[in-house]
């Protein structure tokens, strides 16, 4: 299962992300609603993965090897991606967003 709440950078100077098209390998859905690509990078900062029964954050099924994409647009020169985890539990830790952003960059 992969668990995204959002892209950001806490020094934006450009958030190339910020809602452009996105995808990811599988949606959870359940009585709140989808939790779906788009709320990764819609610009709300929050990690809670919903608040008052709404989705916030990206949740996919439980994926072998889930994926989130996002679409920017045109060729774009990316030096530094930032994941934020899901705050209130069941996460990926610090080590494993550190190898997906290490791995983003060298693409």
């Amino acid at each position: 299962m992969l668990w995204l709440c959002l892209v950001h950078s806490t020094v934006t100077i450009y958030n190339a992300a910020l809602n452009r098209p996105a995808y990811q390998s599988s949606v959870y859905s359940d009585g709140n609603g989808n939790y779906s690509a788009n709320l990764a990078n819609d610009g709300n900062r929050n990690t809670t993965v919903a608040i008052g029964g709404v989705p916030v954050c990206v949740v996919s099924n439980v994926d072998t090897n889930p994926w989130w994409a996002v679409d920017l647009g045109r060729p774009t020169a990316v030096y530094r991606v930032d994941l934020t985890n899901r705050g209130d539990c069941c996460g990926i830790d610090n080590f494993i967003r550190k190898i997906i952003a290490a791995q983003l960059i060298q693409r």
